[in-house]
């Protein structure tokens, strides 16, 4: 089909080089009204081009969304266990004092080869639009960067409390000075967490555990005496952090050795 060029649009017939015809004749009046035809249908073609360029700028912008979107779904599955570099990649680095990039990141790779599709009339709206993008990426990579530190840190310090809780259960409970030891290397590495909620649930935790480990080396030693420290007032200082329902259920357990304990093994008199 045969298209009208855009500059036909911004002009009427070219009478520059062409016969004059007197006004009011037939001839004038039907180049007048050919004239006006044309130009309207120039007109609409180009508003048909502008619409057209609009939509595919929109299905350009959609395309360019997903590909965004794909690339931070691939970027958070392949960082390192403690998020390390994960903005950064994705997104670069900025300066603070006029927001201008720094260092690019994929996003801007992916942006930038996405430029270059959009039709010409679209392209100004389009790279206006660069700006909020990065910035609402930008957040949404600092948080999974910093949810994956949060959940690395907490991972790592599990183990170790593992290690050190295991290490009281089964030390000497009347070694007070290792116990206190042990304690205080554990809340040093909690005091380096940075999630202030993380710090102040680990520390509690902390607390109630190495008590629990204690409890556990005193029954594994005299489970008679376990129990009646737990119940009795002048209890252990390094036990205070233990609730009242946790006390008893240490005593419980420490009656259930006991008894275990007292029993005669079978075919043994």
């Amino acid at each position: 089909m045969a298209t009208i060029p855009l500059q036909l649009a911004q002009r009427r017939l070219d009478t520059g080089n062409v016969a004059a015809y007197p006004d009011g004749s037939p001839v004038g009046a039907a180049m007048q009204g050919f004239g006006d035809e044309l130009s309207a249908i120039a007109e609409r073609f180009r508003q048909q081009k502008q619409q057209q360029d609009a939509f595919d700028a929109d299905i350009i912008g959609r395309e360019l969304n997903a590909r965004i979107a794909h690339a931070e779904a691939v970027a958070v599955q392949t960082a390192p266990t403690d998020g390390s570099g994960l903005h950064d990649f994705m997104y670069g680095q900025l300066d603070p004092r006029s927001d201008g990039v720094v260092k690019p990141g994929l996003f801007d790779q992916i942006f930038d080869d996405t430029v270059a599709k959009v039709p010409e009339g679209e392209r100004a709206n389009f790279l206006a639009q660069k700006q909020a993008l990065r910035l609402a990426g930008s957040a949404r990579m600092a948080a999974q960067q910093h949810a994956r530190r949060q959940t690395y840190e907490q991972t790592e310090w599990n183990k170790v409390e593992q290690i050190y809780t295991s290490s009281i259960a089964q030390s000497d409970p009347n070694d007070t000075e290792t116990f206190e030891a042990i304690r205080q290397s554990g809340l040093d590495l909690i005091g380096k967490m940075g999630n202030p909620l993380a710090r102040q649930a680990a520390e509690a935790a902390w607390r109630s555990n190495t008590a629990k480990a204690l409890v556990q080396a005193m029954i594994a030693q005299d489970p008679r005496r376990a129990a009646e420290m737990l119940g009795g007032e002048a209890a252990d200082a390094r036990l205070a952090d233990l609730t009242p329902d946790e006390k008893q259920a240490l005593v419980r357990h420490a009656h259930a050795a006991a008894v275990r304990a007292a029993e005669v093994p079978a075919g043994i008199e």
